[in-house]
């Protein structure tokens, strides 16, 4: 949901960034490369090699810009706090779109709206499972019963 609203308003915006999977990718290689792949956005290619420094570089390019940020499976407080930090970090008119599983990310955050994706039914679960799985909107044969357990494992 997230990538097609991006895709549908990014017309607005001087800068974007979608950055997707920011959970794995802050613990494989740590916040300063997800700040690095903010900032090359607007090509900026400034040395730094903290967090503190990352951290006012984004707000000294992005204060001024119309930005929209999509910070895709965010998991902890710490991830917000060094990428999207204050509203001040970026201009006025900007949007930034979290993705999360936990919604007291949000609250702490106090971010300004939000919006409850819901879960497929299991119908279009297994549909969707099979679609990704066997390339076909029906499993292979005996394959049925396996690919209903997945479904309903995975929720």
């Amino acid at each position: 949901v997230a990538r097609a609203v991006y895709e549908a308003i990014q017309s607005k915006f001087q800068v974007c960034c979608f950055m997707r999977d920011v959970r794995e990718v802050s613990k494989a290689k740590g916040f300063v490369h997800l700040q690095r792949l903010l900032l090359s956005t607007l090509n900026v290619s400034d040395e730094f090699y903290d967090i503190e420094d990352g951290k006012k570089m984004i707000r000294n390019w992005l204060c001024k810009k119309k930005v929209l940020l999509v910070l895709d499976d965010v998991s902890e407080e710490i991830q917000l706090e060094n990428l999207a930090g204050k509203q001040d970090w970026f201009g006025p008119g900007s949007t930034v779109i979290i993705t999360t599983r936990y919604m007291h990310l949000l609250e702490i955050h106090r971010v300004n709206g939000t919006y409850k994706v819901e879960g497929l039914v299991e119908e279009e679960a297994l549909r969707l499972f099979c679609l990704k799985a066997f390339k076909r909107d029906q499993p292979e044969e005996g394959y049925l019963d396996l690919s209903k357990d997945i479904v309903k494992y995975t929720g």
